[in-house]
């Protein structure tokens, strides 16, 4: 009669594994959607048999040994590496392709208006004394320089964007540091009780992607099983102690842009946080920022300095019609910091375009065009940097052209690398339904039978027990 009951026991013991077998199932399905969930697997093993009568062993039913989660430890520790490099990228080439402003096919751009401003010269210079082509000639030359102002302050509108980027991102940043830290806590609480908190290590493994992504950081796991973070400069984002937290602040060396400090988890701070030590989204948008936006402005300002003091010293150097001399042309600053904002047409010269020094000597006569002329030379002749005009000028669209495409090539390549894994990952810790349909019928089934096992049992005790 023992051996019946120890039946019974073992069969109810079975229905409440078949029965976390199909919860399981069911978890996985309602779950098939959901973002960053891990398929779970219910772990069985057979209970070890025990020695009947004579050497016989006879088993004693099945156990549920655990739940765990369905994870590639090789394909997930690539990701975060890949989800990085793939933000860097990414955010670098949205914030170049942004930039219109040097397109050499944009209407009104430098390209155009520099074309026109020496179009004009060589009109008047056919009829130096003719007033509408000297007003013509003005027109051109405050186009050229509001080109130079609108260009510039585009691409100085995009880095103040990159910005509010930067700075939205960083409090994604640190309150993503901070999740992770508090989950480290909760979930060295659920094991310290002998559970495995699977959504807790989902939430977790969701929270070291998105700080891969936000900041190229680098996950390591202590003894405990604790997560730390580390960004590519090996500065501590999250620790044993806690998380470190980011801000932004201008920086007047750069031109009032954003740089980055943090406060570390221990709470001493602030310290400044070199650019360089940043990866990710934050990362690529520095790049973007810093680099290619930041040179075209660099490279703009020298032209426009260049050519503004060159233009100025002919100008300077000849007469307009009232017989007056060394009046530059254009008013720029004493140096080539912020050039291409500040360039702009001499208001005197603007207010009277018979100012405007066309002849060579005095008398100032309405047919002397050398003045014109020897402008009009600066077209072929090298500038300060060494090329000419239109060669300065299509050396720094193209330099920014070179820097977009290759932003693009390797966003494009990143992105193919983070997507291929990531189909790794969702082959391996992704629900199929059909899967999960085949194990719900098959604990299905399991269960079905083990009642018959029971209900079998019992009647066999009835027949024992009537025995008696």
């Amino acid at each position: 009669m023992s051996d019946l009951f120890s039946l019974l026991v073992q069969s109810g013991g079975s229905l409440g594994v078949q029965s976390a077998v199909i919860a399981t199932a069911g978890q996985n399905v309602a779950n098939a959607n959901t973002p960053g969930y891990s398929r779970q697997i219910a772990n069985l093993a057979a209970n070890p048999a025990l020695l009947s009568s004579g050497a016989a062993a006879v088993g004693t039913g099945v156990s549920l040994q655990s739940i765990t989660q369905a994870r590639d430890q090789f394909v997930e520790r690539q990701i975060p590496t890949a989800l990085a490099s793939q933000a860097y990228s990414q955010s670098e080439n949205t914030a170049l392709q942004s930039i219109s402003a040097l397109d050499p096919d944009l209407a009104g751009g430098l390209p155009s208006t520099l074309g026109a401003f020496y179009s004009s010269l060589r009109t008047l210079a056919q009829n130096p004394g003719d007033p509408a082509l000297r007003q013509a000639a003005i027109g051109s030359s405050q186009g050229l320089a509001r080109s130079f102002n609108q260009t510039v302050s585009s691409i100085e509108d995009a880095r103040t964007g990159i910005d509010a980027r930067i700075a939205g991102d960083v409090a994604d940043i640190n309150a993503t540091a901070t999740q992770l830290s508090a989950l480290n806590k909760r979930i060295q609480i659920a094991k310290s009780s002998a559970s495995t908190p699977n959504d807790l290590m989902d939430q977790r493994q969701a929270a070291i992607d998105k700080l891969a992504q936000l900041t190229g950081g680098t996950s390591y796991t202590n003894g405990a099983g604790d997560i730390s973070i580390s960004l590519p400069g090996g500065i501590a984002l999250v620790t044993d102690s806690g998380a470190a937290q980011v801000s932004a602040v201008p920086d007047p060396a750069n031109g009032g842009h954003l740089k980055l400090s943090y406060m570390r988890a221990d709470g001493s701070g602030p310290v400044v946080l070199p650019m360089s030590s940043m990866g990710g989204e934050v990362g690529g948008f520095v790049a973007a920022r810093d680099g290619a936006m930041k040179t075209a402005v660099t490279s703009l300002d020298q032209f426009a300095f260049n050519l503004g003091t060159s233009v100025n010293a002919i100008h300077a150097a000849n007469y307009a019609m009232d017989g007056t001399t060394g009046r530059p042309l254009f008013t720029i600053p004493a140096t080539s910091s912020g050039a291409a904002s500040q360039i702009a047409v001499n208001a005197t010269v603007a207010a009277d375009p018979r100012l405007l020094a066309a002849a060579a000597a005095l008398p100032a006569v309405s047919g002397d065009n050398r003045g014109i002329l020897a402008m009009i030379s600066t077209e072929t002749q090298a500038l300060a940097s060494g090329s000419d005009p239109v060669s300065s000028l299509q050396q720094i669209v193209t330099s920014f052209g070179s820097s977009t495409a290759q932003a693009k090539v390797l966003a494009d390549h990143d992105g193919a690398l983070a997507a291929h894994l990531k189909q790794l990952r969702d082959s391996t810790s992704g629900v199929s339904i059909d899967e999960e349909m085949i194990n719900l019928t098959k604990a299905q089934k399991v269960y079905e039978a083990m009642a018959k096992v029971i209900s079998t049992t019992n009647a066999m005790l009835d027949t024992l027990m009537s025995l008696k």
